[in-house]
């Protein structure tokens, strides 16, 4: 197949057996490749805390969009936000928070159905520690 532009399309197969014509459709899901490989990182702005990041997976149309983090206490916390737009289909992305290496938080969307593009939003909260540092 070439030069498909629909996110989620039907394939029909045609196919004969004992001289009957039978059909047989399946579903084809297009994805776009992701301008870095392995996911998009996004870009934090966070001073104050260890570099931190929300990660999409290869297809992902636009890069994740990780809100600003302002300075923080020690025991401050703070809600992070991560935006990811122009998701097609939901169902197939996970959204990873990282702080450096250490995993933060992991959201799935197995269970919605959009087959058109959407933009999604992962928020957790966090609180500075004595390790964080700017």
């Amino acid at each position: 197949l070439l030069n498909v532009t629909a996110w989620n399309s039907s394939v029909l197969c045609f196919y004969s057996c004992n001289q009957e014509r039978k059909v047989v459709t399946t579903k084809l899901i297009v994805y776009r490749k992701a301008p870095r490989g392995e996911g998009v990182p996004a870009r934090p702005g966070k001073p104050g805390l260890s570099p931190s990041c929300c990660v999409s997976p290869p297809g992902v149309p636009e890069p994740a969009v990780l809100e600003r983090v302002p300075q923080l206490a020690v025991g401050e916390s703070h809600e992070l936000v991560c935006r990811v737009a122009g998701v097609a289909p939901i169902r197939n992305l996970t959204v990873i928070l990282r702080q450096g290496s250490q995993l933060l938080h992991t959201k799935t969307f197995e269970q919605r159905s959009e087959d058109e593009p959407v933009v999604v939003q992962v928020t957790h909260r966090l609180t500075a520690q004595r390790r964080d540092d700017g």
